[in-house]
């Protein structure tokens, strides 16, 4: 049995039971620093918890993966958790939980083409999210005008030489719009990081282990090609019910075919564009760097993670027998996600590749609830689906009480058919990317179609993209327009400039069926899954859906400005200590450079060297100052940036207006020194 429709369904589905657990050790304690190997913690932590363990692998510096006797949820699986983290060496342990690919299951998707066209295998509507806005189409992102911007070298910023890894189910390295690096494509060598299921070994091939999620015969390898990751009814029939709730359907259990859901995800960004076949990507001259770490229904946290740093160029020697990435990607894309809150050793690795400068862009998810994991990771950018006209697409997730979306992009909806197949209208709005018409394993490099014909015989599941998944994407390769303008910037100036250029959400004449859209709360039902569910069209606000709506054009101009950087030498004074102001990390956009810097203060005291990139002042007061930093670029763009430095006095001295010890001693020496100050003015 084939499915008719898209495989990934608008829930992911509950947790399912567990025997997989991930544990991190303390930087400080026996088990982290005297006990070498996995195995050892694993029979240390045994002995000391009285929980059966045994040892998969060590993820990455203090990062163990361990595995129970039996699987355990709900909770059973909590009261366990409770007992490995009252362990004093263990800073913490969690369920190696499953992330799922978030395509949306009842619209369609497609396109081969930037305009509208047909075929024998069907119609397409075009690329209308890559033009520029429009009365009909305002959440169009203008990508075409974002690609006439000047870079600074004699070109234009369209994402050239830039990388950006795909963490998703691997690519088509055969599809002739994405292609090979080796071969003047856009594919570079990347790695599988899907491990066999008993966790051992992942770098070996070794008999008498299964690979069920892998689905290609084997653990990690340098082969990020996607095997495809269908569900039969041998999968569904199987009585460790590996794949319950991997289906589709009401019941869940019914089998599907291929998604190819990498593939869409890579053409989204950097398919070869102006080559006369297929689509344009967002960051035309960008490079893909194909991680998978989702296989067949889903993908291990576990194995997300180590793809994560070694996607970034962060992982080391614990990843055994595997060479360092040669090519670091500044931008991470996750189209996946998971209910429940952001996992530390998400949240750990987020913090590790931010710290380096990388910046993970996400998928809010498909539930029409609160964000997904890792989408709830602090220092992502979750990116929420909007329609053309700039309202939430029903499905999206929004922010909720613990995390915020970061911005919003076109997620692809279909308003001119409804929700039961075949169609018998083209969805004029679908994300239009590459695909792979096998119905289970790779067959014909493809695209994905608006509507099929009746008698097209292939994978039916390439009719409609449509999802967050493919909004995330979008927003990834406007992302390495910006670091082709300024390749310095961090992460956290990236998504500032992001937010600063996104358009603002418009007020429908009519209200659409969901009104406003709220914040989501977070209360769970029985099996986990988040009730505060806002599946219809809404109206979106800064509060719920980001930013605004993404504008590539804007992004691209503002990052082409410098950007100014403070630095202080205290970010607390004395009346009277000398502060030190440092400028000198502020940068220019590629292929220019700061040609002045101007320091000014709040209220406005003298500074020593106030147009040098590094300048001092003398904390005059027992107020805070602000310091602002212009700085202007050898074209005349300009960039400021502020910093307030606080009074120690004040600082000690408590709230509500009473000056305490430190003040008045202070104000003592203030005013002993004024006095002073007055008796040698001379006459």
């Amino acid at each position: 049995l084939r499915a008719q429709a898209a495989p990934w369904t608008a829930r992911a589905p509950a947790e399912p039971p567990s025997d997989r657990i991930i544990v991190k050790w303390r930087e400080q304690g026996v088990a982290a620093m005297q006990i070498r190997g996995t195995a050892a913690r694993a029979a240390r932590l045994s002995a000391s918890t009285g929980v059966h363990l045994t040892a998969m692998r060590e993820i990455h510096d203090r990062l163990d993966l361990m595995r129970l006797a039996s699987p355990l949820a709900g909770a059973e699986m909590l009261q366990l958790i409770s007992r490995l983290r009252a362990d004093p060496s263990v800073q913490y342990a969690e369920v190696d939980a499953r992330r799922y690919a978030l395509a949306f299951p009842t619209d369609p998707p497609n396109d081969p083409r930037f305009i509208a066209g047909s075929d024998a295998n069907g119609e397409w509507q075009g690329q209308w999210y890559l033009k520029d806005p429009s009365s009909t189409t305002p959440a169009a992102i203008g990508a075409t005008t974002a690609w006439q911007s000047p870079d600074g070298a004699g070109g234009f910023t369209t994402g050239g030489g830039y990388v950006v890894a795909v963490l998703d189910t691997g690519v088509d390295y055969t599809h002739p719009d994405l292609g090979t690096y080796a071969t003047g494509g856009k594919l570079l060598p990347g790695f599988d990081f899907i491990c066999n299921d008993q966790g051992v070994n992942c770098s070996s091939n070794l008999t008498g282990h299964t690979y069920l999620v892998a689905n290609d015969g084997d653990g990690w390898d340098s082969d990020p090609t996607d095997p495809g990751d269908w569900i039969d009814a041998a999968d569904l029939a199987r009585s460790d019910q590996f794949f319950k709730g991997c289906g589709i359907g009401a019941n869940l259990d019914q089998p599907v075919d291929s998604n190819w859901h990498g593939t869409r995800v890579a053409g989204i960004i950097a398919a070869i564009t102006n080559n006369g076949i297929g689509i344009a990507g967002v960051a035309p001259d960008a490079f893909i760097l194909p991680v998978r770490v989702i296989g067949k229904c889903h993908g291990y946290l576990s194995d997300i993670v180590s793809g994560m740093y070694w996607a970034a160029g962060l992982a080391d020697s614990r990843l055994t027998g595997i060479a360092t990435n040669p090519y670091p990607a500044p931008i991470l894309n996750l189209s996946f996600g998971g209910v429940g809150p952001c996992s530390q050793t998400e949240q750990d690795a987020v913090n590790a590749l931010n710290q380096a400068g990388h910046l993970v862009v996400v998928a809010a998810g498909n539930d029409g609830g609160p964000l997904s994991a890792p989408a709830n990771c602090q220092g992502v950018l979750a990116v929420a689906g909007i329609r053309h006209v700039g309202t939430k697409v029903g499905y999206s997730n929004v922010s909720s009480t613990a995390a915020a979306v970061g911005i919003a992009a076109p997620a692809g909806n279909c308003v001119n058919i409804n929700a039961n197949y075949p169609w018998t209208l083209p969805c004029l709005y679908s994300i239009e990317t590459t695909s792979n018409d096998g119905l289970t394993i790779p067959g014909n490099p493809f695209y994905t179609y608006a509507l099929f014909n009746a008698s097209y015989p292939g994978n039916v599941l390439n009719e409609g993209s449509v999802g967050t998944s493919f909004a995330a994407p979008i927003v990834a390769g406007v992302a390495a327009l910006m670091v082709q303008a300024n390749p310095h910037f961090t992460s956290a100036q990236l998504i500032a400039r992001l937010q600063a250029a996104a358009t603002p959400f418009p007020v429908p004449a009519i209200a659409p069926p969901g009104g406003v859209c709220h914040v989501a709360a977070l209360t769970q039902d029985s099996s986990n899954n988040y009730t505060d569910v806002q599946n219809a069209e809404c109206q979106c606000t800064t509060a719920t859906c980001g930013a605004g709506m993404l504008n590539a054009a804007a992004a691209v101009g503002l990052a082409l400005n410098p950007q100014a950087s403070i630095v202080t030498s205290v970010d607390t004074a004395s009346v009277g200590e000398s502060i030190t102001l440092d400028g000198s990390t502020s940068t220019a956009a590629a292929n220019h450079v700061i040609s002045t810097y101007l320091w000014t203060s709040d209220p406005a005291v003298g500074i020593a060297n106030a147009s040098s990139a590094i300048a001092t002042i003398v904390f005059p007061a027992l107020r805070p100052i602000t310091v602002t930093l212009t700085v202007t670029d050898d074209i005349g763009r300009q960039d400021r940036a502020s910093k307030t430095i606080n009074s120690v006095a004040l600082k000690a001295g408590g709230g509500g207006g009473t000056l305490g010890p430190v003040e008045l001693l202070a104000l003592a020496g203030a005013a002993a020194l004024a006095f002073l100050r007055r008796r040698a003015r001379p006459c």
